[in-house]
């Protein structure tokens, strides 16, 4: 799947969604350790490097920010990977003075279309403790497919989950 350019409006109102590369890594990085504090966060090097991989595709979210002058504002990301027909979030985070206002939301639709149009399957893995994310990832037709057993550092499990184009 190529990376497309540009900017592009999301479904969901207010929200911008911009393909980025690796001239993004530390504003993802400062994404990643606001939305992951304390959960392994990636710091910019690592960001860099899976930035730099072969079928990586990054997007950021923005919306307007409080004052004219802000402008728009970064407030989450999504990063995935493709290889030929299959494809893995490899991350997705939204600043926490952001989250449950259809950030989330917005990203995961637009990976998913652009899965859908590439008839492409997904992977990913959400901590057992993330209910939330695991709902979310439900609500887009997401399925439990295994456990990765002691996935993260500090020993939580992993739920796999798998899409598939309809």
């Amino acid at each position: 799947m190529a990376q497309s350019a540009g900017t592009g409006r999301s479904g969901t109102s207010g929200i911008e969604l911009s393909a980025v590369g690796l001239e993004a890594a530390r504003l993802l990085s400062v994404l990643h350790h606001a939305a992951f504090l304390g959960r392994e966060p990636w710091d910019e090097t690592a960001i860099g490097q899976i930035l730099a991989l072969q079928g990586v595709e990054a997007w950021l979210a923005c919306v307007q920010g409080s004052s004219s002058e802000q402008g728009m504002v970064p407030v989450g990301f999504i990063i995935s990977r493709y290889v030929m027909d299959e494809g893995e979030i490899l991350s997705l985070g939204v600043h926490p003075d952001w989250q449950r206002r259809g950030i989330a939301r917005s990203l995961l639709a637009h990976v998913v279309k652009r899965a859908q149009q590439n008839k492409a399957t997904l992977f990913l893995e959400v901590r057992f403790s993330n209910e939330a994310a695991f709902g979310l990832y439900g609500q887009f037709g997401f399925q439990q497919v295994a456990v990765r057993r002691r996935y993260y550092e500090d020993g939580e499990d992993a739920r796999l989950l798998r899409w598939s184009p309809g």
